[in-house]
């Protein structure tokens, strides 16, 4: 995979792309994903390739993959408890964000080849009311242990189950804390 940089500095995928999709607007908004990356040019009046591959353990770095269009602040956090990526965090936003191993995925979980590539679920922040969901997707998806089939409330502390992985919710809006 050949990374590219454009020219406002964000990173896309140069296969498939032949411009930068987050400048188009193509592309969600704040998402992590564990990487290395070293630029092969830092040219300011070119695009600047990347090379980007899954971390090794050995070298691990976390590269946010985003777009500077607008402001999207942190609403909470899952942390990978069980799973590959054990000990990773990953950040949530407002509104909806899909979980899968895609990259374009708000929470992308690389390494559990058990999760699917696109929303194997979601988590939802929802600003007027100050309230999380658990949103089931295209595969099972566990809330406590519990299999869920409708959208279900998540609280501080609660656990969140997908392909492999087990992830704890921890909430940033609350207790009178918002954006």
């Amino acid at each position: 995979m050949a990374i590219i940089r454009c020219n406002m500095g964000h990173f896309y995928d140069g296969n498939r792309y032949t411009s930068c999709p987050h400048c188009e607007g193509g592309m969600e908004d704040d998402k992590t994903v564990a990487g290395v990356t070293s630029f092969v040019s830092d040219r300011s009046d070119e695009q600047n390739i990347v090379d980007f591959r899954p971390a090794d353990p050995v070298d691990e770095k976390t590269v946010s993959i985003y777009k500077k269009r607008g402001w999207d602040p942190v609403t909470g956090w899952l942390v990978c408890v069980e799973g590959p990526e054990k000990g990773r965090d990953y950040r949530l936003h407002s509104g909806r964000n899909f979980l899968g191993r895609a990259l374009q995925m708000d929470i992308s979980i690389v390494d559990d080849k058990e999760i699917s590539r696109e929303n194997h679920c979601s988590v939802v922040y929802e600003p007027k009311k100050r309230e999380y969901f658990l949103v089931p997707g295209s595969a099972n998806v566990y809330l406590n242990g519990d299999a869920v089939n409708e959208v279900a409330d998540i609280t501080t502390g609660d656990t969140i189950g997908a392909g492999g992985s087990e992830f704890v919710f921890i909430p940033f809006c609350k207790e009178g804390r918002e954006w």
